[in-house]
């Protein structure tokens, strides 16, 4: 993702503080690339339990209900870890540079995404209808991935609100508040998005890189590499465990993609959410290296981002519909790769035109 819409917020090719030239923070764009690795998974996942394929599959509802977990707020923190210096640096410029970053790829790819699976019928999963008319709704209402582009921009929106007036510690109260209206009062999607998601991304805010570098990256290697993963290991499966407590009206083994999801972002979720995305933070700063593939890919997450549901989508209706393969297992281990490199190969082959801002890449 650009500027904006990456977890963290610097523009491609910036530095720790978002400005271009400055030294990169190996583990933040390590973590970035963990996170939309997983992000990749996690689609792969639900494509497979939405097709003709996942009747029963219990292991594939199961890890894609551990990845729904901790996934999308380990991408609301990273989010917000660089806002408070952008901001800082002027609120006016850092709001006109998301209209190209955040604003422009949700509506492009938004369209170009919904277009094709209006085109494709009933060979996808869910297929689409009415393209101008969802095209024209978009403002308030989002299609498939790229809610979380529009959320974003309003959290974006309400720290340049918030934080000159009461901080960052104002910014988390009112992500709190945000928190409990959203478990209260029934709201349409995407506003309970942002009061969702709006204390992940003002705890981001809070933390700062140097914040999270000390609660977590400056810890021993063996707190980093065993003991976080281990602890959200443990809190995610017994989240799982007590999935049947808290979500009887939505049994796991019978649920689609999006039941699951909402499962997964439930109240009773949230140590398990903690030790995720901490965990995920922790490995990123064990095989931190700024140049390692990893980082690589977490500078590249917009043309994935926008990309990979077109490639998974693609390569799964190849593959299933000529019957190269039924095995569940090696299709998802196909999907992920098409998610990932395909968007990485379509993004270094278009680089030589200079075409990444038209893009939205």
């Amino acid at each position: 993702m650009a500027a904006g819409a990456v977890p963290g917020g610097a523009a491609a090719g910036a530095g720790a503080d978002g400005r271009a030239g400055a030294a990169r923070i190996g583990w933040l764009d390590t973590a970035r690339g963990l996170g939309i690795i997983l992000v990749v998974i996690g689609h792969a996942l639900g494509g497979i339990i939405d097709s003709p394929l996942g009747t029963g599959l219990d292991p594939f509802r199961r890890a894609f209900f551990a990845i729904y977990t901790f996934h999308m707020p380990l991408f609301f923190v990273l989010s917000g870890l660089l806002v408070g210096a952008r901001i800082g640096r002027g609120a006016r410029p850092f709001l006109s540079g998301l209209l190209a970053t955040v604003v422009w790829p949700y509506f492009l790819w938004s369209a170009v995404q919904f277009g094709v699976i209006c085109a494709l019928g009933s060979l996808v999963n869910h297929p689409g209808a009415n393209w101008l008319t969802t095209v024209l709704a978009l403002p308030w209402k989002t299609v498939s991935q790229f809610w979380f582009l529009y959320v974003l921009f309003w959290l974006h929106v309400i720290a340049v609100t918030v934080l000159p007036r009461f901080g960052r510690e104002g910014l988390v109260l009112l992500g709190l508040a945000a928190k409990a209206l959203a478990v209260i009062v029934p709201l349409q999607p995407p506003l309970k998005f942002v009061l969702v998601n709006l204390l992940w991304y003002a705890i981001g805010v809070w933390l700062t890189p140097e914040g999270l570098r000390r609660l977590v990256v400056g810890q021993p290697l063996a707190v980093r590499a065993a003991v976080l993963p281990a602890l959200a290991g443990a809190t995610i499966g017994a989240t799982l465990l007590a999935v049947g407590q808290y979500g009887p009206d939505l049994p796991l083994a019978t649920a689609g993609s999006a039941q699951i999801a909402n499962l997964a972002w439930r109240l009773p979720v949230l140590a398990a959410a903690i030790f995720g995305l901490l965990a995920v933070v922790g490995l990123a700063s064990v095989a931190g290296r700024a140049s390692g593939p990893l980082a690589q890919i977490g500078r590249l997450t917009m043309p994935i981002f926008v990309l990979h549901v077109l490639f998974i989508a693609g390569a799964r209706i190849v593959l299933t519909e000529l019957g190269l393969i039924t095995d569940p297992a090696a299709l998802l281990a196909l999907l992920v790769l098409a998610g990932v490199a395909g968007p990485l190969l379509v993004e270094r082959a278009l680089r030589p035109l200079r075409l990444q801002r038209w893009l939205g890449f």
